[in-house]
């Protein structure tokens, strides 16, 4: 006998709810509460005095995140850490803060974003603009910890996806492999690292330059893909960048690729793709 499915109704407050958790994840992933329980239980006044937060509000606090699994009492008014509130420390394995803050925190740009989805939907333009009065982009070149947070989130998001990328597709074939908007670089010293013979181009803004891992068979190259791209690879991968923009600014991106692109060259696109009708996001 199938589950019976909820009433229309009942599918609104669970939605409801999930902005309310995501707020109070938030919150706590701010206030440290999982570095302040690494070393163990704390009554709940004795987080209250290291986290500078009102007791009373803090155990509510702590109790509707107990309720989804982020803490846990081991007696009444002591909490500790579970796995997952555990992954919430900055220096933990797996650690998902950078994702929490780039996320849900403001000042990061995309919880403003949200919060201006009513603009974006009305005027077509970037949401975050309205709040900062430039863009999402913009926002991370005037704003090093948004710009870490961002490069850390997608660390943390990516765990899973780097390494299939990687054993998807035969890369070895290409001697010189160019990540266009690659960030720190994550994927491709991936890409390297189980392709002995090739030679990588890290292809991003300054700012996202400074802050790449180093690797003896990469070149960091700084620039703009709406300008032009580096000439000399054999294979150019554009991984969650196309999402990103409008089908106008896509397209001006593909074009600068085509135009510094050599006749045997190879794009590779990896894209979240929305299939047509209700499902789940699919990843090509």
């Amino acid at each position: 006998m199938q589950d019976a499915q909820p009433a229309p109704q009942e599918r609104i407050f669970p939605i409801v709810m999930g902005f309310w958790q995501a707020r109070a994840l938030a919150v706590a992933t701010e206030l440290g509460l999982a570095e302040l329980l690494a070393e163990g239980p704390l009554d709940v006044d004795q987080l209250a005095s290291r986290s500078q937060t009102n007791a009373s509000a803090l155990f509510r606090l702590l109790r509707a995140l107990e309720s989804i699994g982020f803490f846990t009492q081991t007696s009444p008014r002591v909490f500790s850490n579970t796995a997952t509130s555990d992954c919430l420390r900055k220096d933990a394995p797996g650690s998902q803060w950078p994702l929490v803050v780039h996320g849900l925190s403001k000042g990061s740009g995309p919880s403003e974003g949200w919060d201006e989805l009513e603009y974006a939907v009305k005027t077509g333009g970037p949401s975050v603009r309205k709040t900062f009065g430039y863009d999402f982009w913009e926002l991370l070149r005037r704003n090093p910890q948004a710009s870490a947070a961002m490069n850390g989130a997608m660390r943390s998001a990516s765990v899973a996806m780097t390494p299939a990328v990687t054993a998807a597709y035969k890369w070895s074939q290409f001697p010189v492999i160019a990540d266009i908007g690659g960030g720190i670089g994550t994927q491709l010293v991936s890409i390297l690292d189980a392709s002995p013979s090739s030679k990588g181009i890290l292809f991003d803004k300054p700012h996202r330059r400074a802050e790449s891992i180093s690797h003896d068979r990469m070149e960091a190259i700084s620039g703009d893909f709406y300008e032009s791209v580096p000439a000399a690879a054999d294979a150019y991968l554009l991984r969650w960048i196309l999402h990103d923009w409008d089908d106008a600014a896509a397209a001006v991106i593909l074009g600068s690729l085509r135009r510094s692109m050599k006749p045997t060259a190879r794009l590779i696109v990896i894209e979240s793709v929305i299939p047509e009708g209700p499902g789940n996001l699919r990843r090509q």
